[in-house]
């Protein structure tokens, strides 16, 4: 076999190698905060890259989050939000999302009633639940940021025996994901 041949065979074989093998070293799930230097936001990327699906946990998001905050340059212009991007993204929170609906009193009821154009708002009292702002901001403890509120936007609405922690609470609807912002403040 010529020189060339085995050279282009060695080549091909390393590329497919990489390709099959490479995806679960290369493409680990990396999560990060990107700053915005414009604006006064910063959001949380599951991953480097956004052709990877990839979860943060719990433990995970105070982790970044608070060490993100301890090692800001106290130079850095303040900030006044974080946006978490979708709540899928963190199934803790899209859990805590759906179980906290189906905590409501008259969920099922008032839900299997609601239009579409409804349910956002039955969504607003889940989204907006002190507990769940509480939790948000477990991260935010010992740095120099406060949580103020929660906002969100695109709500999806999903069967609970799917997205709830309860596998048999049937096809109630509940919301499980949206786009997720926290308000920040400075602490004073």
């Amino acid at each position: 076999m010529p020189t060339a041949a085995i050279s282009r065979l060695v080549l091909g074989v390393c590329l497919t190698s990489g390709f099959v093998f490479g995806p679960s070293v290369v493409f680990a799930c990396t999560p990060f905060i990107e700053e915005h230097p414009s604006w006064s936001s910063a959001s949380l990327r599951p991953h480097t890259t956004a052709f990877e699906r990839c979860e943060i946990d719990e433990q995970t998001y105070h982790r970044i989050v608070s060490e993100w905050l301890r090692n800001r340059p106290a130079s850095s212009s303040e900030l006044s939000s974080l946006s978490l991007g979708r709540a899928v993204a963190y199934p803790w929170l899209s859990r805590t999302i759906a179980d906290s609906a189906l905590g409501k009193p008259d969920w099922a009821a008032r839900i299997s009633k609601a239009k579409p154009a409804e349910r956002a708002k039955l969504a607003s009292a889940v989204l907006l639940d002190p507990a769940l702002l509480r939790r948000l901001s477990i991260a935010f403890e010992g740095t120099p940021y406060i949580v103020l509120n929660v906002s969100f936007e695109k709500v999806l609405f999903g069967r609970a025996d799917q997205y709830s922690s309860n596998g048999k609470a049937g096809a109630v609807m509940v919301p499980f994901d949206a786009q997720l912002w926290l308000r920040l403040a400075p602490r004073n």
